[in-house]
């Protein structure tokens, strides 16, 4: 009997210890959308979350200054379907990683900027939970193509004042595009990433500019502003293009119902994943359009 109590000991002892690791998981979380003890109103002893140059923001389309000299932005290999790597469950937004070689630059941007990865804020199958408004207005969810700076590492960047820039595009529900498309293709992707920590490698099914082919990327907005998630650094140039993307209405149920915060068996659907509106404490938007004829937001607006 004696030999044998041991090893059962030793399992029960293994047991608890696993049952104890994922409660501490769900319960001892730093920062979360979905419960009143780490939601984003508790944000603001992280980091930097209580600055002065917090995202998101409501765009004032009345009050944004034009300034030409910003330029179009110019995409280099975003039509690349080698680039997409891995997506990636990451506990509280749905991620897919890159490999370098897709950049953007522009007349305002002094430097060139690499695409790291990309990855969405939504709210649920019927509410809406992008992270910018225009006007007040909040669309169905919310792109986020994250960028560093001469292509230094994510950790680099969040150190350079300028390390960071987002290109932001909002995406519509719409009844019109319920056919096979590169956004079919990827939301049904996600659904083999539905627990935290999940990863799934990627072969060529899409490229970043097929996800982009409908978007109207001639006129932005552009402000300097945070990580919308802690510890919101506030490193970001945004550049954010008001029309939306129009997708079908099964992407957005997909999103909405496929992925979780933690695990399956815990419930806690990823819904929601949005920060609430960030005071615009004093900063000024601006705009870009063909054809105005005036200089660089980065160099008037950010010093």
């Amino acid at each position: 009997m004696g030999s044998v109590g041991f090893p059962l000991k030793s399992l029960a002892c293994i047991l608890i210890v696993v049952i104890l690791e994922g409660f501490c998981d769900s319960h001892n979380e730093t920062w979360c959308y979905d419960k009143p003890s780490c939601g984003p109103q508790t944000w603001g002893s992280l980091g930097f979350c209580n600055g002065r140059k917090q995202s998101p923001i409501n765009i004032d389309t009345k009050d944004a200054v034009p300034w030409a000299g910003l330029g179009p932005i110019r995409f280099t290999n975003y039509e690349d379907r080698k680039l997409v790597k891995q997506l990636k469950n990451k506990g509280y937004q749905a991620e897919v990683v890159l490999h370098s070689g897709a950049t953007i630059s522009s007349a305002g941007l002094r430097a060139t900027y690499y695409l790291q990865h990309f990855h969405f804020h939504w709210g649920t199958e019927d509410s809406d939970g992008s992270e910018h408004t225009i006007n007040g207005q909040r669309y169905s969810m919310e792109l986020h193509l994250v960028h560093t700076k001469n292509n230094m590492s994510v950790e680099e960047a969040l150190k350079d004042p300028e390390g960071v820039a987002v290109l932001a595009l909002f995406m519509k529900k719409s009844r019109k595009y319920a056919q096979v498309n590169p956004w079919n293709t990827l939301a049904n992707l996600f659904k083999k990433i539905p627990e935290k920590g999940d990863t799934w490698d990627l072969n060529g099914e899409f490229s970043v500019g097929g996800l982009l082919s409908t978007a109207d990327v001639s006129h932005y907005y552009c402000y300097k502003g945070s990580l919308t998630t802690p510890n919101c650094e506030e490193v970001v140039t945004w550049i954010i293009f008001p029309d939306p993307i129009e997708v079908s209405e099964q992407v957005i149920k997909i999103f909405s119902n496929s992925l979780y915060f933690t695990t399956v068996k815990e419930g806690r659907r990823m819904r929601n994943n949005f920060r609430p509106l960030q005071p615009l404490k004093g900063r000024k938007v601006y705009y870009y359009k063909e054809n105005i004829s005036v200089i660089s937001c980065l160099l008037h607006c950010f010093y």
